[in-house]
């Protein structure tokens, strides 16, 4: 992906690569478009979003073929006296590795297959096997996201889609309920208040303990959390000194704070305070989600940008930057389609 940012004098700007999975390039180029700087995002993709895109099921297959296609090009040909190229670098080479599409169905055969009493099956929903394909013939009434995320209400990223104006272009939804499985079992995490005090997984005693211990987290003094008597403990040696129990250091740890049992205390605290502010903001738990995939963020940045005026150009690719050597500034770059077509296909001389 390759962003150029052109001002009134076409000198340019050039940001290569997904770092962070074409959101960033996306807020970059939504922001230089609303100050009034000219865009053009070029994306070797024929979609929108980088590794950040929501996909129907055979949209997603479609994605696997074409990331096992590895082919390398060398355009030293096109190269003159006192020119050099610099290829740019493949991110995707790094975030996405042994990709593989593979499915499993197992059949039972009739013999196999255990017979259950009259009032069993009268008490017991039978369930539907969903076969692969059923999948692919079902695949447009979901999306599947290939970076799964979901958005703490009172997040930066929320703050900044309510601060740019870009959530208009998307709708969300609140997380109904968390859920965590534990003992072979699946329980609701108990998130606010009237959450805590209805659970049934929780004794009285638990209830009082967890509803003590978060009203501690939030109210702590800066003094408090800056104590590096704590700083390096493991957050979960630091619930087990507060006596909570089993139960409730599991909620705690892995359903709340969300972090491993051996991060540092402050950093599972911090989680905690996190989680908790940012209930009650839009709905019963702290987070949201883009109704249709999180590939509509990146999606929202580039609407913008095309809003004021930037430009895009999907399925070109952006391969290396020709260089003067005497002068060490680029003269041009190489662009060609998707289909790989060994041909030169635009060449940009900038002052």
């Amino acid at each position: 992906m390759l962003i150029l940012v052109c001002d009134k004098s076409v000198s340019a700007l050039a940001a290569e690569g997904d770092k962070f999975l074409g959101l960033a390039e996306s807020v970059v180029a939504a922001a230089c478009s609303r100050v009034g700087q000219r865009v053009l995002h070029v994306d070797r993709r024929s979609y929108y979003a980088a590794n950040w895109a929501s996909f129907t099921f055979t949209g997603l297959l479609t994605w696997i073929q074409q990331h096992q296609v590895n082919e390398a090009h060398d355009w030293s040909s096109l190269l003159e006296d006192g020119e050099e190229l610099i290829y740019l670098s493949n991110p995707d080479a790094a975030s996405i590795r042994n990709l593989q599409d593979a499915h499993m169905e197992g059949e039972e055969s009739d013999a196999d297959k255990p017979h259950p009493s009259a009032a069993q099956s009268q008490s017991e929903p039978t369930r539907k096997k969903i076969s692969y394909a059923h999948l692919v013939k079902e695949g447009r009434r979901f999306n599947i996201d290939l970076v799964s995320k979901l958005m703490y209400s009172r997040g930066s990223l929320v703050d900044l889609l309510i601060k740019s104006n870009v959530s208009r272009y998307a709708e969300f939804k609140n997380v109904s309920r968390v859920l965590t499985y534990r003992h072979g079992n699946i329980e609701q995490v108990p998130c606010s208040r009237a959450d805590v005090f209805a659970s049934r997984q929780l004794s009285v005693v638990e209830k009082r303990k967890l509803m003590r211990f978060l009203t501690s987290c939030v109210e702590e003094t800066e003094q408090q959390q800056g104590e590096t008597s704590r700083a390096l403990r493991p957050y979960l040696e630091f619930l087990r000194d507060q006596k909570l129990g089993e139960n409730l250091e599991h909620f705690l740890l892995h359903s709340i704070a969300m972090v491993t049992e051996d991060a540092p205390t402050e950093d599972g605290l911090a989680a905690t305070r996190h989680f908790l502010r940012s209930l009650g903001r839009y709905g019963n738990t702290p987070f949201l989600f883009p109704v249709y995939g999180l590939g509509e963020i990146p999606q929202c940045f580039c609407r913008m940008c095309a809003v004021f005026g930037g430009i895009y150009c999907l399925r070109h690719s952006v391969h290396c930057l020709l260089v003067d050597k005497d002068t060490n500034r680029y003269k041009c770059y190489l662009i060609r389609t998707i289909s790989f077509t060994q041909q030169l296909l635009e060449s940009v001389t900038f002052c």
